[in-house]
Order: C-alpha cells, then structure tokens, then sequence
C-alpha cells in the first residue's frame, strides 16, 4: 500500500484543488470496471484545467505518480495507480461552443457520451462513437482510450472525432492541441521526426485493414497527420498528459435506422454469416452468443427484449444483430440471404431499442452469472481482419478446449472484434494459472492473424506486458521516446504501455486467491434469485458503473452529487472494504465509513433491477444494519421510525392534540437535538377519524358483481390519510368489486425494513401471512412500498405462506387497469380529464411496470397523460426527514422539481407513494394526489 511523504501531502494540498487521502476514498478508485484492485495514495477533483496544472506540477515535482481517471468503467486497469490518482470526471461536465455548421462542439472531460448526445440531439447531430457504456463513458475517458462501439465500421473511432485537445502537461504546463497543429511546437516536431524514422516499421506492425486501434500510441495515425498530437495523446491512457477538454467533431443522426436479426445453432455459423454479409455496407453487425442471452431470463428489465425475440420458444446458440442507416435494401436483404435458422425485422425505434439494451448490458449480464466462477475479461479485446474471424474463433477453441474452460463470445464482428470471456474462478490458484497460460497464448495467436490485442479496450495495467510482442522492440523504443518528450520524469501513469515490471495480467487481483470473504454475522434473508447469498450478490458487483448514468433512476444519490461513494458501485465497493477490515476497526460493522455509505442509501432498489448483475444494495444494507443493531443496540430513533404504526393508533386517539404538539416549534426542536428530526420536515398529521373504523361503519356501495379483494389499509391511510382509502374503496365498490379490511393486521414491516429491524420485519411477516394464507382473494396495496414488502422481504425471508401471498398482492392501478377493460367502473367515469403527470414509485418501477398508471389514465375520458422521467423523489419514507439526510433528501428531489415546475398550468400531478407526495407538495407548489384519489374526482355521482 502505497503512502504519500509529509513533503508530498504538503505540496499536493497546496495546489488548491480537492485532494483527499482518506481510507475510505482510496479504497473506492482502487477498483474500476477491471478485475484488478490497486490501491492509491491520494486522489483529486480538479474543477478546472488550471487546477489541474497546478496540481500535477507540484504532484510530478515532488515525485508523486499520476494517474488520470473518467469514469473508472475500464476494463484493463487503466485508471488504477499506487500514487496520485485525479478524477476528471467529477467535475468537468460543462457542454459548450456548439457549431452547426462546421459540426464542432466543445466538452469537457467529464461529459458523459449520453449527456452529450441528449444535448445535441435537437440539432438532429450525435457524438458517432457509440460505446456500451455510453450511459456513464466520458469524453475524456473516451479519448483517452481511443474508445470505439459497435457502429466503427461507418464511424471509426473516437480519434477519428478530435478536432483539438487541452492537455495538461505533468510539469503543470496546459497547451491546446488540434489537427491544424497549436502549441507543444518542439514536442510536435521531435514527435513528426521519430516517426518518420520509423515509417517502415509501424507500415510493417500496422498493416491495414482493421477498423478499431492497435495497441499502444496511434503512430500509424501519427504518420498519416503528421503535426497533430492529438492523434498521439488519443488512445495514450493518461500516460502523456491529462485531458481537461476537448473540441469534438459531431455528426447528423441517420433518419432512419433498420435492424435485422438472424438467429444461428452455432457461433461458428454466425461468425461466418458475417463474412457473407460484409458486401452489404451494414453500419453494424453485433455478435451474441447463448451465454449472454441465457442471463436475461427472469430479469425483468430483458422481459420484453426476450418476448421480441422469441428467445423462449425458438432456442439459438448464436445470433447476429445488423443495422443498416438509411438503406432498406439492405435489410431486405438479410432475408433474401437465407442465412442462419430464421431472421426477423425491427423498423420500430422502440423495439430497436429493447435489442440493443441487451446487447449494451452484455458485460453485465454476463458477470451476474452465479456462482463463484465468472466469465472473466482479460482476453476480450482482441481484434483481426473481419473476414478471418472464423478462423481466429477456431484458434481461440484449440486453447480452450484442452483446459476445459467454457468461455461467452460477443462483440463487433464487422470489425472482426470478439469479447471473448473464459469463465473462471479467480479465488483458486489453478483457475489463475488458467488465466495466465490463456492469456499468453492468445497473444500469439493474436500475433499470427497479424491482429491487436487490444481495439477498443485499452492497454492498461493488463496487457503492457505483451506490447513488445505485439509492436516489436523497434517500435517499443519509438513509444519510450515519444513518453520522454511529453512526460521525461515518467510519473504520467507508469507501467501502462511502457512495461517496467510493475504490472503483470495475473498480479493485483481484486478477488485473486485469499479473498473470499467471511461474513461476521449470520444472514437474514435467503437471496432468492440474489445469488442465493450475501457474499454472492455482493460480488456480483464487477464495477461496470452503470449506477453512474446520468439519467433515472439508478443510482439517485450519485446522480446528483457525483460522488463515487453514493453509487451503488461505491456502496459495494466500502461493504468489502469494511468486510475486509481495510478500516481498521476492530469490528467491520463499527467502522465509520461503512456507516457513512449505508446512512446515505435510499434503498429504491433500482439497483435490483437496473444493475445488469442484479446488486440488491437494499437488502445488503438491511443485513447490515441489522447486524450492527445487535452487536451495538439499537438506537432510540431506530425504534421509533420502526413503530410508525404504533404511534398512529397513538396519535389518533387525540388527534388535535398530538397534531398541536407536533406542531410546536421547542418540542421539533428537542426531537432534532434528541432524534435527529430535521425541524423543518414536514410531519404528517394524525386523521381526526382512521380509516379501518370510517370503514367499518360505513354502508357499503357494492354489489361484489366482479368478485371481492382485500384492500391492504397500510399506516399511512388508516392514521394520516384516510381519503386516500375513502377513494379507493369508492372506485372498487364502482367497479363491482366487494372490498374487506384485514381484521387485526399489523404494520407490514416496511418502517422496520428501512432501519435494519429485521426481527421486527419478521415478526409482522408471520403474523401478517398468517391471517393471509387461508384466504384467496386479491390483496389490493395503495402504497408501493408495502406492496413491495410483500413481493419481495417476505419472500427473503422464507416465511410459510410467502409466496402464495405474493402471487395475490396488486397495486391499486393493476386492479384498476383490469376494471376498466369492461364493466361498470368504465361507464363511470366522466370526463374531459385533461393533463396528467404521473411520478412513479421507485419500488414500482423496480418491481412492477411503471406504465400501469399510464394506461389506466389514457383510458379516461378526454385524458392527455404523461409518464414524468424522473428518478425517485429524495424522501424515501423518512429518509428525508432526519436532520443528517434532508440535504441530500432535497438534492435528489431537484429533478423532480425541475420537471414538475416545467409542467403545463394545471396539469394535475399524480402519485402513488405518500413519501413522494409529501416531497411534491413541501417542495412545489402543486397538491400531488393518490391516484385513487384522482380517479374517485372524476365518478360519476350514484343515480
């Protein structure tokens, strides 16, 4: 582990930028997307190139190694180091200087591709390089790596679309470069002077025909530019200069786009279909083979792509997706060829979009594999000449097989690219010796087809040592000196590239051999479909960074702090740090940075279906939490967000008391200094009458034509807003349905839940399944969040009785939806309606289908509904309620805001969760209503 001088920590700090040398940040960027895990020294967030310049001229002086880092989504330890690593992604998001007519906008390094695109796209223009990544990639991290996607054939690479450069220099110099030159005149010229030397060499080494980059410095693109170094730094991993911004050449949209699928029994099959389809001019043509498709069963952000696909009814090994621009001869095509098993047509933008959502969450997908053993990335960048992919797949199949390694194989077979992954299990030392003698043989076949080990990928700490063997020791030579002229002291990123023994592809393994993780407490739940364990779910976390993305809904917390550790990456990353006891506590549960990330975690559970790899961050902070309480206790205010339900019935037997009391300034100030209840937070105020006894007194309106449920009266509407269950039974006894209460039900656990009070939350379980099990009805939730408890931590929890519950349990609006197909509620509801926004639910959106609303409103009359993209609303019961979180609370809440005050004059708002209705109404100035209560508004009175 490397540790800064006094000398050094002294001069980074007065650079004036962030630099941070805690534990707990070091262990966050000691990881990346890779499967390595490098620990640094410090690391920094510059907010400005001149910061910058200031700190890597100080850092390099005083002997500190810089590494530079975007959005740590590299997948060969590129952006890892033991000194100085600086974060130019946190920052640097600033989109400026667009120029229409000569197709140039200026970003920087920390704009991320989808931000840029959404930006450009009124203009009819996007950024052409297309990386997977594209929701979390930066500009920078994409320069940097020369990045590229699967639409290279007509795009090329991100090289291809740098117009200039604003480098910083480790001497602290920050110069413009650009293709019609601009400053670093001497560097320029020594640069333009070695390659021209070596001109023979790099024709030999970089023969022509492969779309993606070769490994190393761009020298056969140097050559063909000469005076440009930014064809240089592009593609040079942090190890010439850091990139603060940079002016891009951006491109109009196709009009319009086709895709072909053509579905194969084998990948040999597929890879050679894709040599007869090369005539065709195709923009990309994408291989998936049965590895990947087999890991979109049962999740339910694929569902749809699978229905589409026929993936359950007609089985393939392989399948090609080829997209045209502009060209429908082309697709036509693709059937007139005959090729493959059978072929179908996507013209749809949104069907388009659900085949390509798949393709982009292959990594992904893949590393949620259960079990310990996992496809591993290390020899998944290697590119050949589109035509000999064939045969380069039969080579990789005479190393493999012999070993008996099993191993998925997707990419961009138009440009003759394999993400090829041996699945291994790097906690054994044979399975590391695997990867190892792997790892050499596929650089000689590499070698042999006269391919690139690394095309899109990178170098990185990976595959530097094989750079000799791929350029040759002429070549190495020309990259050691073209280094020296931009970097002579060497601190810029050293080992990558430029071997000098530090890094090997089988050294600083994230969970290399001695790793395995032993939990100190017993698990609750029993990770059904989690990977059956605590452990597993936990790493099944490969750092991919798609909780970064820049839009809804994961991960709420790093969206709008850009803070790693408020990702549920970030998240993961500390529970193994702390498990590990990197912290240095006696006790993993005791260290502060756990709680820290933990506190901070609204458990939305996104994750849980947003995350390829399915990392249920939720449930891993109720283990443990819950695991704290009982080595530590429980806190008093623990105990009492837990009994909600408790203090309702409480609160209601003298509503205008307590509701006065609440109300008094000293007493919200002695709960904030005595509870942490921020003063300021609105509190619900208790129900002059509860629900469940207006309810039984009640007449009822029903004649049960349709059947009878079971409404479940949650805490919320019995104590604090019984209208909203006023409503609801209005709107199902108008439907025909016959509506009960469940007698002596408890609280259904989900204030327990949220504090790690598992006990608790089993204690309602049983009791609540119960009362349930001997009955058949629907059980009808108005709340998503206790519907959610239901669906999901009873089933965890293994309770008898669990699953037949859940398989009965709707949300109001799935009941709704199914009335208003036909029968009464239909003809009784008036109208014109208007506009509608609707926010939707985080636990609904990650459990059930966010659209439900959306097509009960569309079939009211005179209804112009919206469905609000927006992530969750910052409140998260009462998450944003305590004095520590309210900042946060309402920082997560500015999207909502935003959108909601961008909205029509009286356009009604509509949402189902009563913590993001209070948010709305204490934030806004609109009245959010239930849905119930929306629709209940517009009945038409009894005859």
């Amino acid at each position: 582990m490397a540790e800064l001088k006094q000398s050094q920590r002294r001069a980074l700090e007065a650079s004036g930028c962030e630099v941070r040398t805690d534990m707990l940040t070091r262990c966050l960027y000691a990881v990346d997307a890779s499967i390595y895990r490098v620990e640094p020294a410090a690391v920094a967030f510059p907010r400005s190139a001149v910061e910058a310049a200031n700190l890597l001229g100080l850092a390099a002086e005083s002997g500190v190694e810089i590494t530079p880092r975007g959005a740590g989504t590299g997948l060969a330890g590129g952006a890892l180091g033991n000194g100085l690593v600086i974060d130019f992604a946190r920052h640097n998001r600033r989109v400026s200087d667009f120029d229409a007519e000569h197709g140039t906008v200026r970003v920087g390094a920390g704009v991320v591709l989808d931000q840029l695109n959404k930006e450009l796209a009124p203009y009819g223009m996007w950024f052409g390089p297309d990386v997977a990544t594209s929701s979390r990639a930066t500009l920078g991290g994409m320069i940097a790596n020369n990045s590229s996607g699967a639409h290279a054939p007509v795009y090329g690479t991100t090289a291809d679309h740098v117009a200039a450069l604003e480098v910083v220099l480790a001497d602290g110099t920050v110069v413009v470069v650009g293709n019609d030159g601009g400053g670093l005149s001497e560097i320029r010229e020594a640069a333009d002077r070695i390659i021209t030397e070596n001109a023979g060499a790099i024709a030999e080494r970089f023969p022509e025909g492969l779309v993606k980059r070769w490994p190393g410095y761009g020298l056969d693109r140097a050559l063909r530019s000469p005076g440009d170094l930014t064809q240089l730094v592009a593609g040079s991993e942090g190890t010439l200069a850091g990139i603060a911004s940079a002016i891009v050449r951006v491109v109009p949209k196709p009009q319009h786009r086709s895709l072909g699928i053509i579905f194969f029994e084998s990948v040999m099959e597929a890879l050679q279909a894709t040599v007869e389809l090369a005539d065709l001019g195709a923009a990309a043509i994408e291989h998936l083979d049965r590895s990947v498709l087999d890991q979109t069963a049962g999740k339910r952000a694929f569902a749809a792509a699978r229905e589409l696909l026929r993936l359950d009814e007609d089985l393939c090994e392989a399948l090609l997706l080829v997209e045209f621009f502009d060209d429908d001869a082309g697709s036509a095509e693709i059937g007139r060829r005959g090729l493959g098993m059978r072929h179908q047509l996507c013209r749809d933008a949104s069907e388009q979009e659900l085949v390509w959502s798949l393709r982009r969450a292959g990594l992904s997908l893949l590393t949620s594999r259960a079990g310990p053993a996992k496809p591993v990335g290390f020899v998944e960048d290697v590119c050949v000449r589109p035509e000999r992919l064939p045969e380069y797949f039969a080579g990789l199949r005479t190393i493999l097989d012999p070993l008996g390694l099993e191993a998925s194989f997707y990419g961009h077979a138009a440009s003759g690219e394999l993400h090829v992954r041996p699945v291994l299990d790097l906690h054994r030392t044979e399975d590391v010796a695997k990867l190892r003698q792997v790892a050499d043989q596929v650089s000689d076949l590499c070698r042999l087809f006269n391919g690139s080990l690394t095309a899109e990928h990178g170098v990185g700490l990976a595959r530097t040592e094989y750079v000799e063997a791929q350029l040759g020791p002429e070549l190495v030579d020309v990259t050691r000196r073209i280094k020296a002229l931009f970097d002579p002291t060497g601190v810029m990123n050293p080992g990558k590239i430029i071997d000098n023994g530090r890094y090997r592809i089988d050294r600083d393994l994230r969970l290399g051999e001695g790793s395995e993780i032993a939990l100190p407490f017993d698990q609750v739940f029993a990770w059904v479909g989690r990977d059956d364990g605590f452990v597993a779910n936990l790493e099944q976390c490969n750092g991919c960074g798609g909780c970064r993305k820049v839009a809804p809904t994961m991960c709420p917390t790093f969206s709008v702090t850009g803070d790693e550790a408020l990702s549920t990456r970030g998240r993961a990353n500390t529970i193994r740090a702390a498990l590990e006891g990197r912290f240095g506590d006696s006790s993993p549960l005791a260290a502060a940075e756990l709680s820290e990330v933990l506190s901070s975690c609204l458990a939305c559970k996104a994750c849980v279906t947003e995350c390829p790899s399915n990392v249920d961050m939720a449930h891993l902070k109720a283990e443990l939490v819950h695991a704290r309480h009982r080595e530590q206790g429980v806190r008093l205010i623990d105990r009492l967000i837990s009994a909600a339900d408790l203090l309702g019935r409480l609160g209601t037997l003298v509503p205008g008391p307590a509701n006065v009391m609440l109300g008094w300034r000293p007493v919200r100030l002695m709960a904030e200094r005595v509870l942490g209840l921020d003063a300021g937070a609105p509190v619900p105020p208790f129900a002059r009458q509860r629900f469940d006894k207006w309810f039984r007194r009640r007449k009822s309106a029903a004649n049960g034509g349709l059947g009878k449920v079971i409404l479940w009266d949650d805490t919320w509407v019995r104590y604090h807003e019984p209208s909203v269950g006023h409503a609801a039974v209005a709107v199902l006894e108008a439907a025909g349905l016959e509506v009960s209460l469940v007698a002596d039900r408890v609280c259904c656990g989900r204030p327990a839940a949220s504090r790690g009070m598992l006990d608790d939350l089993r204690r309602a379980a049983e009791h609540n399944l119960s009362l349930l099990r001997g009955t058949s009805e629907p059980i009808v939730f108005l709340e998503p969040s206790c519907w959610s408890v239901f669906v999901d931590e009873y089933r965890q929890l293994g309770v008898e009785g669990a699953e037949q519950v859940a398989n009965r349990c709707l949300l109001f609006e799935e009941v709704v939806e199914k009335c208003l197909e036909g029968g009464s509620l239909a003809a009784a509801m008036t109208g014109p309606v208007g506009e509608v926004a609707v926010h939707s639910h985080c636990h609904a959106k990650a459990l059930s289908d966010p659209k439900t609303i959306l097509s009960v409103l569309e079939r009211l009359p005179g209804a112009s509904p919206r469905l609000l993209d927006t992530g969750c609303c910052g409140m998260a019961g009462a998450f944003g309620m305590l004095s520590d979180h309210r900042e946060l609370s309402h920082e997560v809440a500015e999207p909502l805001v935003a959108a909601i005050e961008a909205l029509p004059q009286h356009t009604a708002v509509v949402a189902s969760g009563t913590s993001c209705r209070h948010q709305m109404a204490d934030l806004t100035d609109v009245h959010p209503l239930h849905l119930a209560e929306f629709l209940a508004s517009y009945l038409r009175d009894p005859e």
